[in-house]
């Protein structure tokens, strides 16, 4: 019988929360918190996510996960990537592919005053005849709407921009999983990627997984080798490339996936290797 393997982490980030979806693909048995178990709930319905909920596992394996958000990296002992996401949802956003994409450019999630005022000037500089102002945020709405617990959303189409302000990323269940958002970027031939916390941001990584080609605010380390352009890039002439979409999509699932015969081997090998100390009883 194979160790059940306890997860002691947080779960706040998203990285946390693929990687966790990711290891119950493994052959081993995992165990969620009754606490944080309700994280997931989209994910078990969307995609039978299995895991076991109780507090009590037979091996800690949170010492031999690592995460370090800032650029980004996460690793199960030595296998490490920039992300990891399970198979599962990798196979499911190459099936949200269109041939015919409605958006032409799109931005959906958290609009901070700084990425409301960089995604402003573009569509200033590059959407001629659509100097239209992006929506406006009512702080005190947006306090109240956070109180009781309910989404603060607002969509606009200016020109060939579809807008999407959106609180729904930051709260649980939804923040495991938003199937409104994979689908919006399945129906996109570029995204704005402004800049998050740090240079990179999951958008990026997210909308090459449903073909989109990404618009950065500045490149890093982390989307070295993807074909995408910069918001300060002219989006004069420029067309949707079946070519791009497929190279992209490609690097991503070498870069943010693990066979599973591979994991499978490193959690085996992490398992010999606990001191029985660390066991749990």
């Amino acid at each position: 019988m194979k160790p059940r393997i306890k997860l002691d982490i947080s779960f706040g980030f998203v990285q946390q929360i693929r990687l966790a979806h990711a290891l119950t693909e493994s052959n081993f048995p995992i165990v969620i918190s009754k606490t944080d178990s309700p994280k997931f709930s989209l994910l078990e319905e969307k995609f039978g996510m299995q895991f076991i909920e109780g507090e009590a596992g037979d091996i800690h394996l949170s010492k031999q996960l690592g995460i370090v958000h800032h650029k980004p990296s996460v690793n199960v002992g030595n296998l490490r990537r920039p992300l990891i996401f399970p198979h599962v949802i990798v196979e499911y956003c190459r099936t949200l592919w269109k041939c015919e994409r409605e958006h032409k450019y799109s931005f959906a999630g958290l609009v901070t005053q700084k990425r409301k005022e960089l995604i402003q000037d573009w569509v200033t500089k590059n959407l001629h005849g659509h100097a239209s102002q992006l929506p406006t945020r009512n702080r005190v709405k947006q306090k109240l709407y956070s109180l009781i617990g309910w989404d603060d959303i607002q969509k606009k189409q200016i020109g060939d921009l579809v807008f999407w302000s959106s609180t729904r990323g930051r709260r649980f269940p939804i923040k495991a999983w938003d199937d409104d958002y994979f689908k919006f970027l399945a129906n996109s031939q570029f995204v704005l990627c402004p800049s998050g916390d740090y240079v990179w941001s999951y958008r990026f990584f997210e909308a090459i997984l449903c073909g989109a080609i990404p618009i950065v605010e500045q490149s890093c380390h982390a989307y070295k080798g993807f074909r995408f352009l910069h918001l300060h890039d002219s989006p004069q002439d420029i067309e949707w490339s079946q070519e791009d979409a497929e190279h992209n999509f490609k690097l991503c699932v070498e870069r943010i996936t693990l066979p599973i015969d591979v994991l499978n081997k490193e959690i085996k090998k992490l398992w010999l290797e606990i001191p029985e100390k660390s066991w749990v009883s």
